[in-house]
C-alpha cells in the first residue's frame, strides 16, 4: 500500500483552514448586519408615528390613547386667564378680541 505524501495533507489542511476563516468572517459580518437591522427595526417601531396617538377632550380633561401599546392617560388642563393690562408670554402675539385664535369672550 503506497504511503500518502505529507505534502498533500498539508495542502488539504491549509485550504480547509482558509475556507474556515472565510466562513468565520462571513458569519461575523452577517451577525453585525443582523444587529444593525434589529436596531433599525426597533427604532422604526418605537418612534412616534402619525395616527399613533388619539386625543379626546372632555371638559377640563384630555384623554390620550397610545394605539401601539394600548395605554391611556388622562391629563387635567389648567386654565390661564389674561387681563387686558397684563403682558402676554414672549412667544404670543396680541390678537385683539381673541377672534383670531378661535377664543371668544365668555
Amino acid at each position: 500500500m503506497p504511503q500518502k505524501e505529507p505534502r498533500i495533507e498539508s495542502q488539504v489542511m491549509t485550504s480547509s483552514g482558509d475556507a474556515m476563516k472565510k466562513i468565520e468572517r462571513f458569519l461575523r459580518l452577517l451577525t453585525w448586519q443582523m444587529f444593525f437591522l434589529l436596531a433599525i427595526l426597533l427604532y422604526l417601531a418605537l418612534r412616534p408615528q402619525a395616527g399613533r396617538y388619539q386625543f379626546t377632550v372632555v371638559g377640563d380633561d384630555v384623554g390620550v390613547f397610545d394605539t401601539s401599546n394600548s395605554q391611556a392617560w388622562m391629563i387635567k388642563l389648567q386654565k390661564k386667564s389674561v387681563t387686558p393690562g397684563e403682558q402676554l408670554g414672549s412667544g404670543a402675539a396680541p390678537t385683539g378680541e381673541g377672534q383670531a385664535t378661535g377664543e371668544g369672550k365668555q
